[in-house]
């Protein structure tokens, strides 16, 4: 079979996060139904993009081409998926450039367009310099939070990531970084996050990486968007205990400079095994559309309550 059970992945294993409602399942071909719920929520309303992101990189997890390192190149289109709305899923094994792969897609009933899809491949560029990049300055402010997002909720009914984004300036620009593994509280929470005994599964990995990398790219434009694509390599697996720093910075933006479509962001994930010479795990690259409706929802919804008005001003990290 293309795609093989796996039971500790919390995400589709035998106590799923998400649920799959398998179609078929054959040497070349997976498909299953599923659908979004509260708890999956990122903007309010719509799931987190991490979490089908995640799923795309579970069912390579699950898959026979499971090696690292590897690199994903994520695509989203079509009309958007909202919280309740109904959609399939389906991984092909696929070759490109004679390297094997898989093909990923989750499609919207009734729409002809994806709403995302992942071409999985080994990667090309091996690992990179320990001394590639290095966390910021310990001087920083931390940014508000949603209710009930997967990735920042603090207040949600079912166990959630619960992060706080954190905002520094670094050599006149924007850097935003998350700690990971750093207290009692989430060395606990990690067991709820696991796609194999000691592993940590890359849905986590990939949720914290997409939204602290789009803080990066909000800081340059003070202006809220929806994933349109990412590029993400992951080097190899992190283990449950691993102590991680993410680090997302702006990386320019598309169209009108007074007015842009779109804002680029860039990011990596370090582990601080040994803090003096922090380690890449994952690294990678986005673009995301800006839409005034989301910049609107975060003014009206972001805790604590009031804390939002200074993202809006030309104010600095400390002030």
């Amino acid at each position: 079979m293309l795609i093989e059970h796996n039971a500790y992945s919390f995400l589709t294993g035998d106590d799923p996060f998400l649920d799959l409602r398998q179609v078929e399942s054959s040497g070349s071909r997976y498909e299953a139904e599923l659908s979004f719920e509260p708890h999956h929520e990122g903007f309010i309303g719509i799931p987190h993009g991490g979490l089908p992101m995640g799923l795309c990189l579970d069912m390579w997890r699950r898959s026979q081409l499971s090696t690292y390192p590897v690199d994903i190149r994520f695509k989203f289109g079509g009309t958007g998926i909202a919280i309740g709305d109904s959609a399939t899923l389906t991984v092909e094994g696929d070759s490109e450039d004679h390297e094997p792969g898989i093909t990923a897609r989750i499609t919207k009933a009734e729409d002809k367009t994806p709403y995302l899809s992942a071409h999985i491949t080994p990667s090309r560029a091996g690992s990179l310099s320990k001394t590639t990049t290095r966390p910021p300055s310990i001087d920083f402010r931390c940014l508000p939070y949603y209710r009930n997002c997967f990735v920042c909720g603090h207040h949600r009914t079912v166990v959630g990531l619960e992060r706080r984004f954190r905002l520094h300036e670094e050599n006149g620009s924007h850097v935003v970084t998350t700690l990971w593994g750093q207290d009692a509280g989430d060395v606990d929470r990690a067991e709820a996050f696991l796609i194999a005994k000691d592993e940590l599964h890359p849905a986590i990995l990939i949720s914290i990486f997409d939204e602290n990398t789009a803080w990066g790219g909000f800081m340059d434009t003070r202006s809220a968007g929806l994933s349109v694509r990412l590029d993400f390599t992951l080097l190899r697996p992190v283990a449950k205990t691993e102590k991680l720093v993410f680090v997302g910075r702006p990386a320019g933006i598309r169209g009108n400079p007074r007015a842009p479509r779109f804002f680029k962001a860039e990011g990596e994930i370090l582990s601080l095994a040994d803090p003096q010479n922090p380690e890449p795990v994952a690294y990678g690259r986005g673009e995301w559309i800006i839409l005034t409706a989301y910049t609107e929802q975060i003014k009206s919804n972001l805790l604590p309550e009031g804390d939002w008005s200074w993202i809006f001003s030309s104010g600095e990290v400390g002030e």
